[in-house]
C-alpha cells in the first residue's frame, strides 16, 4: 500500500558538452539543454512522450538571432512555449507530446521561416536508478524488484533516476517523478545526504546497513512507468 507520495520535477542539468545540430537551411544551430541527461544533450538521443528539454540557437552563416521565436509544426506532437535565459541567451521549452518527428521551426519577428531542425519523439517504456557516486553494485535482478543494488554502508552513494525508451535506452527529458515508500518498510529518505537533490531527480544517501526499498514513478504514468528497487546496504 502506498503511503507517501513526493511530487516532484525531474531537472537534471547536463554536465557534459551538449551536441548542436544545425538547421535544415544551414542558418541557424540549435542545441538542446536541460535534458535531464548526465552525459549530454543530443537529437538523437528524441525526447521521452512527457519530457522536457530546453533548446537555444545560435547563428551559423552570420544570420541574426534578434527577435528570433521557436516554434512547432505539430503541435499534437510537441510544443514550444518561451523558457529561461542559459548562458545569457533566451531558450525555449520543448514538451514532448507524442511519439513521431516533429520540425521545430525558427521563425523572424515578421513570421517568416528562418530554418529548422526535426525533433524525433519516443514513448518512454520504463524507469531506472543510474549509479553516480560511490562503489555501488548493480543494477542486477531479485524477486519482488525491478532493480537491486549493493551499496557498502555508512558510505555516501548516489543514482540519478531517469527514463528508458525502447531497447532499455536513456532519452532526453524532464519529467515529474513521485517518490513513494510501502507503509512498514525501513525508510531510506531519512538519511539523505545533504546534497541530496529528489525533487532534481538526484537521491544521494549514506545508509546504515539494511536493505532498504524505494520506488520511484512517472507522473506522466505511474500506474506503468516505475522503477522498485532494494538498495541492500551491507556492513564492512
Amino acid at each position: 500500500m502506498k503511503s507517501l507520495t513526493i511530487l516532484v520535477p525531474l531537472l537534471l542539468a547536463a554536465a557534459a558538452c551538449n551536441e548542436q545540430r544545425t538547421g535544415a537551411n544551414g542558418s541557424l544551430g540549435f542545441t538542446p539543454e536541460n535534458c535531464g541527461v548526465n552525459s549530454g544533450c543530443d537529437f538523437d538521443m528524441s525526447v521521452g512522450v512527457g519530457g522536457k528539454i530546453n533548446v537555444t540557437l545560435d547563428s551559423i552563416d552570420g544570420t541574426s538571432t534578434a527577435g528570433v521565436d521557436l516554434a512547432s509544426r505539430d503541435t499534437s506532437l510537441m510544443t514550444v512555449v518561451p523558457g529561461e535565459d542559459l548562458h545569457g541567451e533566451p531558450s525555449w521549452e520543448v514538451t514532448a507530446l507524442g511519439a513521431g518527428i516533429a520540425d521545430l521551426v525558427a521563425l523572424d519577428a515578421n513570421g517568416g521561416e528562418i530554418d529548422f531542425v526535426e525533433v524525433p519523439m519516443q514513448d518512454v517504456i520504463g524507469v531506472t536508478m543510474q549509479p553516480y557516486v560511490g562503489d555501488i553494485v548493480g543494477p542486477t535482478t531479485e524477486t519482488g524488484y525491478d532493480e537491486a543494488f549493493q551499496v557498502n554502508a555508512g558510505t555516501d552513494v548516489s543514482w540519478f533516476v531517469r527514463p528508458l525508451i525502447a531497447g532499455d535506452v536513456e532519452t532526453m527529458g524532464r519529467f515529474e517523478v513521485e517518490t513513494t515508500e510501502n507503509q512498514g518498510d525501513p525508510d531510506p529518505l531519512q538519511y539523505e545526504a545533504a546534497n541530496s537533490d529528489r525533487p532534481n531527480g538526484y537521491f544521494f544517501v549514506n545508509l546504515p546497513a539494511g536493505d532498504w526499498p524505494i520506488e520511484f514513478d512517472l507522473a506522466y504514468d505511474p500506474a506503468n512507468l516505475y522503477d522498485t528497487a532494494i538498495i541492500h546496504a551491507v556492513a564492512p
